[in-house]
C-alpha cells in the first residue's frame, strides 16, 4: 500500500482521491500515529484528498494532534519551529478541511466538536470508559462484606 500511495502521490498532473479502509489493522499505536503523519503528508498534498474508515481511537487521536498543531500555528505563527519539533509541518491538518463522522444503524453524524473543531473526547475511545466503569463495579463487589 505504501509503495502505491507514494507513487500516486507524486502524480501532479491530476488530483488524486485516496480512500483507505482500516489502515490501523495489525499496527501498534505508535505505528498508527506514524502512518497517519505519513498518509496526511503524502495523500493531501496539492488538491489531493484522503478518506479513511477506522475504528481506532489512536487514528482519531492522531487526527486531533495534527489539527491542534495547525491551530496553534495559526494562533501563534512565531512558534512554527517549536510546533514542528513536536509535529512535522507536512502533516498538519487544517480543521476547516477535515470532517469526521460516526456511522451506525443507517445514520451518520459528525463527531467534531463545533467549539474546538476537534473530534470529541467521548468519541475517541468510549469503550475504555465502559471497561473502567465495569472494572470499578467489580472491585466494589469484591470489597463488599461477605
Amino acid at each position: 500500500m505504501l509503495v502505491l500511495l507514494e507513487h500516486l502521490s507524486r502524480q501532479k498532473e491530476q488530483a488524486q482521491s485516496f480512500i483507505i479502509e482500516e489502515p490501523e489493522l495489525n499496527l501498534y499505536p505508535t505505528a498508527q500515529q506514524g502512518l497517519m503523519n505519513w498518509l496526511v503528508e503524502k495523500c493531501t498534498a496539492g488538491e489531493n484528498d484522503l478518506t479513511i474508515t477506522t475504528h481506532s481511537p489512536y487514528i482519531l487521536a492522531s487526527c486531533n494532534l495534527l489539527m491542534e498543531a495547525y491551530k496553534v500555528w495559526k494562533e501563534r505563527p512565531e512558534l512554527e519551529a517549536e510546533i514542528e519539533k513536536i509535529v512535522p509541518r507536512t502533516s498538519w491538518i487544517n480543521p476547516e478541511e477535515f470532517a469526521a463522522y460516526y456511522v451506525a444503524d443507517g445514520t451518520v453524524r459528525s463527531i467534531q466538536d463545533e467549539r474546538t473543531d476537534l473530534i470529541g473526547g467521548n468519541e475517541l475511545d468510549a469503550v475504555s470508559g465502559n471497561i473502567s466503569d465495569a472494572f470499578r463495579s467489580l472491585l466494589r463487589l469484591r470489597k463488599q462484606p461477605a
